[in-house]
């Protein structure tokens, strides 16, 4: 799991992901549960930071006509992923981010965007006050989204295990290795 902050820190809210991600590293639950990506205005370098990770969250100024401050929870996954308009310079980075991860064949299984309208795109390195109060609302929407995400990845790890102990326990005399170590010919 990623979770990218998009943005560009001298145009004002443009810079909320960035200023996201910098408030995620501060919570001990995120950094056990996801990478935390700054992907500034979408680099080259991004696709490499996130080819091949099954799922991704990308932290976003996001222009969808709403009131400054109002926060966007989108679904970017599947063959018809949600649209939205976009004012800010790097906003086509996404999809064409997107686009050139499927063309690799390293697509996330599910991308979401938490967005957030912003107030003001001009020049300048603060957040307006509308955007900066939606930081605790976006990083709360983020642990959220990462709660499921990790609670589904576990309970679909503990089925496989069960499945296994009672495939283990229906053979007769069946062993298993416990230590950990990864066995010659062995795949862990």
């Amino acid at each position: 799991i990623a979770v990218v902050g998009i943005g560009n820190l001298l145009l004002s809210d443009d810079g909320v992901g960035i200023h996201a991600v910098r408030g995620l590293r501060r919570d001990s639950r995120v950094g056990s549960m996801a990478r935390l990506i700054d992907g500034g205005t979408i680099g080259t370098n991004l696709l490499a930071e996130v080819c091949g990770c099954e799922r991704l969250l990308i932290v976003d100024a996001a222009d969808a006509g709403l009131p400054p401050g109002q926060t966007i929870w989108m679904d970017f996954s599947g063959p018809d992923p949600q649209k939205i308009d976009t004012r800010n310079a790097h906003q086509s980075g996404i999809p064409g981010l997107l686009d050139d991860l499927r063309l690799l064949g390293m697509a996330p299984r599910q991308v979401i965007l938490v967005g957030v309208q912003p107030a003001a795109m001009g020049l300048g390195t603060q957040l307006s006050p509308e955007v900066a109060s939606a930081l605790p609302v976006v990083s709360a929407e983020v642990v959220r989204q990462l709660d499921r995400w990790t609670s589904a990845a576990d309970a679909a790890n503990a089925s496989e295990t069960q499945g296994a102990d009672s495939l283990e326990a229906a053979l007769p005399g069946a062993a298993r290795d416990t230590s950990g170590k990864e066995q010659p010919g062995e795949r862990i």
